[in-house]
C-alpha cells in the first residue's frame, strides 16, 4: 500500500464521520484567531498541529514501516492517533468562541453547540464494540470458560497459545499459564483465527516454542481443519475452541474430482522423508490436477494403489500410466480382476469395459504391478502400516452381487495415533455382513471412507457402520450426490452424524487429515 492511500485509509478508520473532524479544524482555526496567551496558544494549537504534520507524513509511515512488523504496523500507526487531543481541542474551541458574545447570543450558540455535537456523535452505549461486562472480573467470558475447562489440570504450567483478544487476559485470571508471547504478537498466532488456516504452521511452532494447548476460533471451517489434521478438542467456549496439537508424519488430502462428477482421488505422503502414496485418482478429468499434485509432491509415486477399475476411480491413473510427462511410479498394488472373469460377469452400463480393457493393455507385462490379497500388509516409514479385508477372491466372485465394485480393495490405512478405513466401492449388504463376522472390531477406525461415495453403500442393518464407530466419515461425492433425491448419500450422512460421526464431503475439499 502506498503512503497516501495507507494515511486516507488510516483517517477513515479514525476520524469515521469527517463532520468531526471539520469540527476539529474550525476549533482550531478559533483558537488561533482569539486565543491571545502564548501558553495557551501552545497548547491548544501548536501541539495538535505538530502532531498532525508527525501523522500525516510519508516520512513517519516509511520509519514506522520500517520499525514495526507488517503484521502490527497498522495497529502501532493508530496509536499516533491518540496523541491528538480532539475532544479537549473542539471543547476549548467551543468556550472560547462563547467568551466573544453576550446575553440570549451566548445562550442560543450554547445549545446549538450542545444540539450540534448531539447530532453528529454517537453513545458509546449503542456502539457493537460496547458491552457490559460479563462477569465480575470485566474480561471475555472466553477467558473465563478457558481457565474454568483447566481447573482440574494437574500441572503448575500450562504451556498455551491463543488470539490476541484472549492472550492478554489468560495470566490475569489463572497464573499457571504460560505464553510463548506477550504484547508482540507473532504471525502464528494470527493463524488461529484464519479463516483458511494452515494447521502444519501450528504445529511447528508449538513444537518450537513447547506448546501444549491451543485457543483456535470455533468457526466450522476452521475448528473442523485442525480437526481433521489430528487435534485434540480439549474444550470450547462459545467463540473459541482448546485443542491439543498433533504433530503428524503423514498426511492424507482428499481431492475433489475436477470432472464434477463423484470420484476417489487421495494423496498419503510422508513429511519427513517423502514417500508418496496415491490411491485411485479419478475420473479421466481429474488428470490434471492429479498431475499437479503428484509432482508437487515431488514426481514419485512410490506406491499407487487401485481399488478397482471403474473410471471414476482409475481413468486418471491409466492416462498419467500411459504418458507418464515425468512422474515416475514405483510399485502399483490393484486387485487382481482378470479378464476373463471380469468379462463373464453379468456387467451393467456403468461396469466400465473400456477403463478395464484401456487398464489391461497398458500393463501388460509390467514388472511393478502388485496383485493384492485378502490379508495382505504393506508396511511403510514412521509406522504406517495397510491391512487389506477385501480383494477379488471366491468370497466376492460366488457372491454375485456386483462383483465389479465389490471386488474394491477394502483396506485400513494406521499410524500408531490414527487410521482410516478405505471401503472405495464396496458396498453390498453381503461384503458388509461378511466383513463385519470375519473382522469384527478390526475394522474400528478414526476415519471412514464411505463405500460407493455413501450412495446405496454398506446397508446400515449390517452393523457395519457401529462397528467400524468413525469419528469423521468422508463421502467422496459433489453435492448433487450429498442432496439429490434420487441419492441415499444423504440419508447416510444423517445416520451417521447420529452414531457421532462430522461428515467430510467435496464442499470442503481438499481435506486434509494428519497421520
Amino acid at each position: 500500500m502506498v503512503w497516501n492511500e495507507f494515511l486516507i485509509y488510516i483517517s477513515n478508520e479514525y476520524w469515521g464521520n469527517y463532520i468531526f473532524a471539520a469540527l476539529f479544524g474550525i476549533a482550531l482555526i478559533g483558537i488561533f484567531f482569539i486565543e491571545k496567551e502564548k501558553i495557551k496558544r501552545y497548547g491548544f494549537l501548536w501541539y495538535p498541529l505538530l502532531i498532525l504534520i508527525f501523522i500525516y507524513n510519508p516520512l513517519t509511515v516509511y520509519l514506522s514501516g520500517k520499525i514495526y512488523e507488517a503484521s502490527t504496523f497498522d495497529q502501532y500507526f493508530r496509536r499516533f492517533f491518540n496523541l491528538i487531543p480532539v475532544i479537549g481541542i473542539i471543547a476549548y474551541g467551543l468556550v472560547l468562541s462563547l467568551t466573544k458574545l453576550h446575553g440570549k447570543k451566548k445562550f442560543i450558540a450554547f445549545i446549538g453547540m450542545l444540539l450540534t455535537i448531539s447530532i453528529i456523535g454517537h453513545s458509546i452505549y449503542s456502539e457493537e464494540w460496547f458491552a457490559k461486562a460479563e462477569n465480575r472480573m470485566k474480561v471475555p467470558q472466553d477467558v473465563v470458560t478457558i481457565s474454568d475447562l483447566f481447573a482440574d489440570y494437574d500441572s503448575d504450567k500450562i504451556r498455551i497459545m491463543a488470539p490476541k483478544d484472549l492472550a492478554v487476559y489468560l495470566r490475569q485470571i489463572d497464573s499457571r499459564f504460560s505464553m510463548p508471547y506477550a504484547r508482540d504478537i507473532p504471525d502464528e498466532a494470527y493463524e488461529l483465527t484464519n479463516p483458511i488456516p494452515k494447521p502444519q504452521i501450528i504445529v511447528d511452532y508449538c513444537k518450537e516454542e513447547n506448546i501444549d494447548f491451543v485457543v483456535v476460533s470455533a468457526v466450522d471451517t476452521v475448528l473442523n481443519t485442525y480437526l481433521n489434521y489430528g487435534f485434540k478438542l480439549y474444550g470450547r467456549t462459545t467463540y473459541y475452541a482448546v485443542l491439543e496439537p498433533n504433530d503428524p508424519d503423514w498426511i492424507l488430502t482428499e481431492y475433489e474430482d475436477e470432472s464434477g462428477d463423484q470420484g476417489m482421488a487421495y494423496i498419503m505422503k510422508n513429511i519427513n522423508d517423502g514417500t508418496v502414496i496415491v490411491i485411485d485418482g479419478g475420473n479421466a478429468g481429474n488428470e490434471e490436477q492429479m498431475r499437479k499434485a503428484i509432482k508437487k509432491n515431488g514426481g514419485v509415486v512410490d506406491a499407487w494403489i487401485l481399488s478397482h477399475y471403474h473410471k471414476d476411480h482409475i481413468d486418471t491413473f491409466n492416462a498419467i500410466y500411459e504418458n507418464p510427462k515425468g512422474i515416475k511410479i514405483k510399485n502399483i498394488y490393484a486387485t487382481p480382476l482378470d479378464a476373463e472373469t471380469f468379462h463373464s460377469l453379468p456387467l451393467e452400463e456403468w461396469d466400465d469395459v473400456d477403463t478395464f480393457e484401456t487398464f489391461q493393455q497398458i500393463t501388460t507385462g509390467a514388472d511393478n504391478i502388485n496383485y493384492i490379497d485378502r490379508n495382505d500388509v504393506l508396511t511403510f516409514s514412521d509406522g504406517l502400516k495397510i491391512t487389506f479385508f477385501n480383494s477379488c477372491d471366491d468370497v466376492v466372485i460366488e457372491g454375485r452381487e456386483d462383483v465389479p465394485n465389490n471386488v474394491s480393495l477394502v483396506f485400513k490405512m494406521e499410524t500408531e495415533d490414527r487410521s482410516i478405513l478405505i471401503c472405495a466401492d464396496a458396498h453390498s449388504k453381503y461384503l458388509a455382513e461378511y466383513l463385519v463376522d470375519t473382522y469384527g472390531e478390526d475394522l474400528h477406525a478414526d476415519i471412514l471412507q464411505c463405500g460407493h461415495h455413501g450412495n446405496n453403500s454398506m446397508p446400515a442393518e449390517t452393523h457395519f457402520y457401529e462397528v467400524v464407530a468413525p469419528e469423521i466419515a468422508i463421502f467422496d461425492a459433489p453435492e448433487w450426490v450429498m442432496t439429490g433425491a434420487e441419492y441415499t448419500a444423504g440419508a447416510l450422512a444423517a445416520y451417521l452424524q447420529d452414531l457421532g460421526a462430522r461428515i467430510v464431503w467435496f464442499e470442503t475439499a481438499p481435506n486434509i487429515f494428519g497421520f
